[in-house]
């Protein structure tokens, strides 16, 4: 959990607007991946070739943002910058989905140090509406998320979750 604890941090203060959703996207992330987007290796390149379109590329931001557990969010605005093509982010995305495998038991747990670090004042929200959120969000099952309105319109994410060790091959 200690690893978990350092993401959350990171996060925390690289992103001060998220909300408990966006936290719990991240560790959904962060034990799951991706691969609850992929539909089909085909649809995933249209997919992601779509939103590459609509992305502005930049010189300025990281390729990979660690996500820890062994798993990184890929920036799509850094793709040009790095070489990286997006038939090959697409490989990536869909290999890193065969390998990750997460639980609920140990999702939770990670959802209770986020708790634990909302109680210390981690994050801008409180600990009430984290447990508002939360006590939905379990009971219809722990679904992925979307990141909240004011996160994406603030920090325009745009990424794709694999494994850290493939981006190495």
């Amino acid at each position: 959990m200690d690893d978990l604890v350092k993401i959350l941090t990171q996060h925390a203060k690289k992103y001060p607007l998220m909300e408990p959703v966006d936290a719990v996207k991240l560790i959904f992330q962060n034990e799951f991946g991706g691969g609850h987007l992929i539909t089909g290796k085909e649809a995933g390149l249209n997919r992601l070739q779509e939103e590459y379109r609509n992305i502005i590329q930049s010189d300025d931001i990281t390729l990979h943002e660690d996500i820890g557990n062994g798993i990184a969010r890929i920036n799509l605005s850094a793709l040009d910058a790095y070489g990286l093509t997006i038939k090959k982010l697409n490989d990536i995305f869909v290999a890193s989905s065969s390998i990750i495998q997460g639980s609920k038991e140990s999702f939770i747990k990670k959802l209770n140090t986020l708790e634990k670090l909302t109680r210390e004042g981690l994050f801008k929200f409180d600990s009430h509406s984290l447990h508002a959120y939360l006590e939905v969000y379990i009971s219809i099952g722990c679904p992925p998320v979307s990141h909240s309105k004011i996160y994406r319109d603030t920090y325009k994410p745009a990424y794709r979750v694999v494994c850290k060790n493939l981006m190495q091959e």
